[in-house]
């Protein structure tokens, strides 16, 4: 295997070139936007690159796609007044001392009681813990709403681990694990299930080729509002 790149345009894009026993020349885009190349055995460097060329505008499409899941929600501050998600809806942050710490959701309010309210690193740590909580319970359960899907891409449903990211919404792994942002919680569950299914799709196919689209049209019509729902609401 080696790298290789085009030019198009302004743009490089760069390639893992490796060589297989078949007939035609196959692009993958992957989860981390990196493109592997597989080519016929014997095709010439220089046939390769124009055919990657003809494919350039596919492959940052694909890439685009990829990078519009990475999460852009602003830093937040964790003092009272502020405005924080959870599930969809809006609810203004108001901090509270007390001796035991928690969240209650009342009145279009987050409330976090904390011991020492002035620290702002406290706030935040209680209130990922809440939103954690909260993730285990709404993720597993639209997980298992979809149990039937899983069993027919995968033959069983599969693991599922969540931890907060910088990058994406989701991922799915060779091994069959789906990874979801704890980020999430924050959105609709209709968004939620989308990410789901998206990863889901991906236990058959670990790239978007038209194959994994035309798949994950199948199973969720309409995604595409779904999508761009999720990326109004989380920036």
């Amino acid at each position: 295997m080696s790298e290789q790149s085009i030019q198009y345009g302004n743009t490089i894009i760069k390639f893992q070139l490796d060589f297989a026993n078949r007939k035609t020349l196959g692009i993958q885009v992957h989860p981390d936007k990196s493109v592997k190349v597989i080519a016929p055995e014997g095709s010439a460097l220089k046939k390769i690159k124009e055919k990657v060329q003809k494919k350039a505008s596919w492959i940052l499409r694909q890439q685009d796609f990829f990078l519009s899941f990475h999460p852009l929600t602003p830093p937040r501050k964790y003092v009272s007044g502020e405005t924080h998600l959870y599930l969809g809806r809006q609810y203004r942050l108001k901090i509270h001392k007390r001796t035991s710490q928690c969240v209650r959701l009342s009145g279009g309010y987050f409330h976090v009681y904390a011991k020492n309210p002035e620290n702002k690193d406290v706030v935040k740590r209680i209130l990922k813990a809440w939103y954690k909580m909260k993730a285990d319970y709404h993720f597993h359960n639209l997980l298992e709403e979809k149990a039937h899907l899983a069993e027919k891409l995968y033959g069983k449903k599969p693991d599922l681990v969540y931890r907060w990211m910088d990058k994406r919404w989701g991922s799915c792994d060779k091994n069959g694990r789906i990874h979801l942002n704890l980020e999430l919680i924050k959105a609709p569950k209709k968004c939620i299930e989308y990410v789901i299914v998206h990863e889901l799709c991906h236990l058959k196919y670990l790239n978007h080729s038209p194959a994994f689209f035309e798949l994950l049209s199948e199973v969720y019509p309409n995604w595409e509002a779904t999508k761009d729902r999720l990326e109004r609401l989380m920036v």
